[in-house]
């Protein structure tokens, strides 16, 4: 899936332009595939009723304010979630992209000294867990 960022390219307030502008640096320098969603454009209203209607609006606020951040149609959360992922060393979890967990079975034998003359071996069990990167 793509990580979309919703912004507003007509933003009067410079505080939402500078956050919106982090996002999407910060998802370019992590080489994180994403696009950017302008709710004000005029061609395209759906954007903005689809964002109002899945990201959760800030205590006080009517509808949600860009940046908000979605993988495919999934919310993730907004700029705050977000700069406190970046900053928490979390943000392939906060985006939903992180690496599946595997885990795998092995079977391995530990010689312990001596018993009655003879080396006693203990069959245990040991788990991997593998992390893929995609």
């Amino acid at each position: 899936m793509v990580i979309k960022v919703y912004i507003s390219r007509l933003a009067g307030n410079v505080h939402m332009k500078t956050k919106q502008t982090k996002i999407v640096d910060i998802l370019t320098a992590k080489n994180i595939e994403h696009e950017e969603v302008d709710i004000s454009d005029t061609n395209i209203p759906e954007t903005k009723t689809f964002m109002q209607q899945y990201a959760k609006a800030k205590e006080g606020q009517i509808h949600p304010l860009p940046p908000q951040v979605f993988n495919g149609d999934d919310y993730c959360g907004g700029y705050e979630e977000f700069e406190d992922a970046v900053e928490n060393n979390q943000i392939y979890e906060f985006l939903k992209m992180a690496p599946a967990k595997q885990q795998s079975e092995a079977k391995i034998t530990v010689t312990s000294g001596l018993e009655n003359g003879h080396r006693a071996d203990t069959n245990r069990k040991a788990y991997v867990v593998h992390m893929n990167k995609e």
